[in-house]
């Protein structure tokens, strides 16, 4: 009898990596972005991008299921239809980076990103121009090439949204539906790229259950937490693990 192949390589990964689907899922369930993010940082210590980004894939859908329906009256519909249509042109290429990168400059690259769109957050940026149909679609491109190569395209489109000041409710159900909307076109694309294999799918039945933990637990909390706050928090966290993996990949 063969044991269960997982994408990380020690049973002591497995518990850290578990722990970060524990916690990241709760950051998911609070603010509705971050998960992919958080995980993708923090795993490709030990994890190759290229396995975790189509692992968070599957969990993310998995996770906006669970939500979609208690932020269905908040979504910004209007702004949502050009931003997937952008993320219907990047997708691919951040597919085609992810799949076709070695896995050194893979992790500089996700690594880079995330720094990137941190920084930019917490520098407060704010958005003052109009939030017209081409603005909108070239959002959900750099959306959909970030999401296709390191799962952030949540971080970018969070970033746009929240520089145009919208309300954090509506920022929270936007984000939700459009990230399940690139995860639909990630895995379209992905069946010609086969970045997904045996231990991404047992890993994916393996980690489904703590995430599913912490949303509950973070959409609890939404309730009673400081959303700005957290939101600062996580982004420090961001920014120091993203610090962390281009020093490793450098």
């Amino acid at each position: 009898m063969t044991s269960l192949q997982l994408i990380t390589d020690t049973p002591a990964e497995t518990i850290i990596f578990l722990a970060c689907v524990f916690l990241a899922g709760i950051v998911r369930g609070c603010i509705g972005f971050g998960f992919s993010a958080l995980l993708v940082v923090s795993t490709s210590l030990f994890v190759s991008p290229l396995l975790v980004v189509p692992l968070l894939v599957l969990l993310e859908i998995v996770a906006s299921l669970h939500m979609l329906f208690s932020i269905w009256r908040d979504t910004l519909w209007k702004f949502l239809v050009f931003m997937t249509v952008g993320s219907l042109i990047g997708i691919p290429i951040g597919l085609a980076i992810l799949s076709l990168s070695p896995q050194a400059t893979l992790e500089l690259i996700v690594s880079g990103i995330i720094f990137i769109m941190t920084a930019i957050l917490l520098g407060g940026f704010t958005y003052k121009g109009a939030l017209n149909k081409s603005i909108l679609t070239a959002t959900g491109i750099i959306a959909g090439v970030f999401g296709g190569v390191a799962a952030a395209g949540g971080l970018v489109a969070a970033t746009f949204l929240a520089s145009a000041a919208f309300p954090v409710k509506n920022i929270r159900a936007t984000m939700v539906v459009f990230i399940f909307i690139m995860e639909i076109i990630f895995i379209a694309g992905a069946t010609a790229t086969d970045v997904y294999n045996e231990k991404v799918f047992n890993s994916f039945l393996v980690a489904s259950l703590p995430m599913f933990l912490g949303i509950i637990l973070g959409m609890k909390l939404f309730r009673y937490l400081d959303e700005r706050k957290l939101r600062l928090l996580i982004l420090i966290v961001l920014s120091l693990l993203s610090i962390i993996g281009l020093a490793k990949a450098l």
